[in-house]
């Protein structure tokens, strides 16, 4: 009898993505419920339910799972911020952009956390995010929608702002409604008419929660 090699080694890869898979789920679980530095690799094992020598053969430490995870996440994000229709007006296409960050956070409670409990651990997710924030931020500037200032002292304000009211909706102090009026005066800081930036806040919020749902 023949042995179909080349199936026998696609069977093993797809075992093999599966396992990975399943020690990626397991710490998100795990980093939400506890963070990064309060986790053990004992920790991810269990939820993943392998063997210690299984968790090595995949990740040779608790950096480079953190580090596999940050890229899975990342991949995640920009795969649906990739997918939305270009809009025209820059603005409006900033706060679609924004109010799908808050859909994915709220609508997954779970990636929520780990979204916030990573970015200590100094997160290459955080930097791609602010990479294509502060591009957008450029061609707002470039059209005339916002007024000049350091890109980067915008990025600041964006993602501080982003991050706790995320955390506040996360506990529940907050409505994930607010992030209407929160983007809204986040734009009138960047010099938009207010009710402009009311106007674009909440037509950019319709739809978000289903298209962070694909």
């Amino acid at each position: 009898m023949q042995v179909n090699l080349a199936a026998r080694a696609a069977a093993a890869e797809a075992k093999r993505a599966q396992t990975r898979d399943r020690l990626l789920a397991a710490a998100e679980r795990v980093i939400a419920e506890k963070g990064v530095d309060a986790a053990s690799i004992e920790d991810f094992v269990a939820a993943a339910g392998v063997s210690r020598g299984t968790f090595y053969n995949y990740f040779p430490s608790l950096a480079d799972l953190v580090a596999a995870l940050n890229q899975s996440i990342a991949a995640s994000m920009g795969h649906l911020l990739d997918a939305l229709p270009f809009d025209e007006d820059p603005a409006r296409d900033l706060a679609r952009r924004l109010h799908l960050g808050f859909a994915m956070a709220i609508r997954d409670p779970v990636r929520g956390w780990v979204l916030l409990r990573l970015i200590p651990a100094g997160a290459a997710r955080q930097s791609l995010m602010e990479e294509r924030f502060m591009a957008a931020f450029a061609r707002c500037v470039e059209r005339g929608r916002f007024r000049a200032c350091d890109p980067r002292a915008a990025s600041t304000l964006t993602f501080g702002m982003l991050r706790m009211a995320q955390r506040d909706m996360l506990v529940g102090s907050t409505q994930p409604e607010k992030a209407i009026e929160l983007i809204a005066m986040l734009f009138v800081a960047f010099g938009l008419d207010p009710e402009d930036a009311a106007a674009i806040s909440a037509a950019a919020a319709e739809g978000a929660y289903d298209t962070a749902a694909t």
